[in-house]
């Protein structure tokens, strides 16, 4: 039985692209309110114009001290929380930078945590709500030059899975979403963080990994009408990774 999202208020992080633009649109089609936020004020402000009056733009920054609390504290009435914010690094061991591994898991982890244990303090005095973390295919297993990135996506799906398990009587569903090769800036804003032109990790990986931000948005509604623990939009790449988990020498 499907849950009704009508003028339910979803919460969507790094929304000012990407698979948060596309969940924000897929929300708003479904007759969700919006609170949406990103740091980049004009994309944000022209995809709230772009969604109407059910739409609020907060811009800033998730990694800030007492930002996720302000974002909260936009409605007692929040339903679902997309932890979506993040960002990549396209770096070698022997490049490590211990500053911006840092940054990443302030981003990737410690924010998502974080805005995740604020709404659910409300989801659990109302009996019901829906935290979803974007994790990544690549929180089951890791590639090459990408270790920060793995390890921080790892780290919040071990997260996910014990505060699933907490959360459990009160109702409120705890899902990991594991999109794979996206077509987004995702790539470029890694490989420029990295100091390079362009992402050894995106020429690398082959059509049938790339998929467009509109079919994660999709799957991401359809687990808010039948909540999951764990949101695929590729079989065979779920196939993979378990086969990786079961024979990790496979693996690398």
């Amino acid at each position: 039985m499907s849950i009704s999202l009508q003028g339910k208020t979803i919460l969507i992080t790094g929304a000012s692209s990407g698979i948060g633009a596309a969940t924000a649109r897929a929300c708003t089609d479904a007759g969700m309110n919006c609170i949406i936020t990103a740091r980049r004020e004009d994309r944000l402000l022209q995809l709230a114009k772009e969604l109407g009056d059910t739409c609020i733009p907060i811009a800033g920054d998730v990694t800030e001290p007492g930002f996720n609390a302000h974002l909260i504290d936009q409605s007692n009435n929040i339903y679902a929380v997309f932890a979506n914010a993040g960002h990549g690094l396209d770096q070698r061991l022997i490049e490590f930078d211990a500053e911006q591994f840092k940054q990443l898991f302030d981003l990737n982890v410690f924010a998502a945590v974080e805005l995740a244990s604020l709404a659910a303090t409300q989801m659990v005095n109302k009996k019901e709500g829906h935290i979803l973390l974007c994790t990544s295919c690549l929180s089951k297993f890791s590639v090459p030059q990408n270790s920060a990135y793995c390890g921080s996506k790892a780290a919040l799906e071990a997260i996910a899975k014990s505060i699933r398990i907490e959360l459990r009587k009160s109702k409120v569903c705890v899902s990991t979403v594991h999109p794979i090769g996206t077509t987004t800036e995702f790539f470029l804003e890694s490989a420029s963080r990295s100091g390079k032109d362009s992402s050894e990790f995106e020429k690398n990986t082959p059509a049938w990994l790339m998929q467009s931000p509109e079919k994660v948005a999709d799957a991401v509604l359809k687990c808010l009408l039948k909540p999951k623990p764990e949101v695929w939009t590729s079989f065979t790449m779920r196939l993979i990774s378990t086969l990786f988990s079961a024979f990790p020498r496979f693996a690398g």
